[in-house]
């Protein structure tokens, strides 16, 4: 039986067909509720990683999560057309859901993706760069640690214990309070396991359907060429924007408003 409890509702409501948002390298669909707020007359849903917030063994393979959540998504909404979006790792997520939902003959009204990066093939980083960018991320950067952070991380060993970094972190204020060590310890297994899953995946084959994708103006543009893998592709650019600020101000008003221009609003 399907896992149900992998979508969680953010907002929204009405008759309109609904928008299913997929979480990025966090596994939260959290990032997701300011555009909720936005669309309140169109009932918005996340997906949730399994092993975020509950005892599930955190899954490492893309494709198996797509498979996942459509799976999910079937039952719970058994007929399209089917509204999707996702930032970041939730794009590449999104559009191998994208493929098996057309592949079955549902239909996906629009594909949306949001900075969503095109995967290269290799090796996991040492843990103590991964241990950073996990951090980084929980402070809602990518490319710019939170004051503090990097000259902690100079003492870190390359295979560095993910439970001592947390405790150092906590007792140095890195983070909001509501970070702790412990909670940093039960989200990092998540984080972990699909940075592994984006890094040991080979994006192949197209989507048909109509789709977007919105970059934020100071991510890499080379990074994110979706352009052969969605021939239908719409593509926008967010000004001033960086890879987590598009979610906030000025720039989630403008993603907000080319949401709700692409599902017809």
């Amino acid at each position: 039986m399907a896992d149900l409890e992998r979508i969680v509702p953010l907002g929204g409501g009405g008759g309109k067909t609904p928008l299913f948002c997929v979480h990025a390298v966090s596994g939260s669909a959290y990032s997701y509720a300011g555009l909720a707020r936005s669309l309140d007359d169109r009932p918005v849903f996340g997906f949730e990683a399994p092993g975020f917030d509950n005892d599930r063994t955190p899954v490492s393979s893309l494709p198996e999560l797509a498979r996942e959540y459509v799976e999910v998504l079937r039952e719970f909404r058994p007929d399209g057309p089917y509204l999707l979006l996702g930032w970041s790792l939730g794009g590449l997520v999104a559009f191998e859901m994208a493929k098996l939902l057309t592949a079955g003959g549902a239909e996906v009204g629009l594909l949306f993706l949001v900075d969503a990066g095109m995967p290269v093939v290799m090796d996991l980083p040492p843990e103590r760069e991964t241990l950073v960018r996990y951090v980084r991320d929980m402070a809602g950067t990518s490319d710019v640690s939170p004051p503090g952070l990097d000259e902690l991380a100079e003492g870190w060993p390359p295979d560095a214990d993910p439970e001592e970094v947390f405790e150092q972190v906590e007792a140095a204020g890195i983070l909001p309070e509501e970070f702790d060590a412990y909670v940093l310890g039960e989200q990092y297994a998540v984080f972990r396991a699909l940075l592994a899953g984006f890094y040991a995946i080979e994006v192949a084959g197209t989507h048909e359907g109509p789709s977007v994708h919105v970059l934020a103006e100071r991510s890499p543009a080379e990074d994110m060429r979706w352009a052969p893998r969605l021939p239908a592709l719409v593509e926008h650019t967010v000004p001033g924007s960086t890879h987590h600020s598009i979610w906030t101000g000025d720039a989630l008003a403008e993603l907000a408003r080319l949401v709700r221009e692409h599902l017809g609003d």
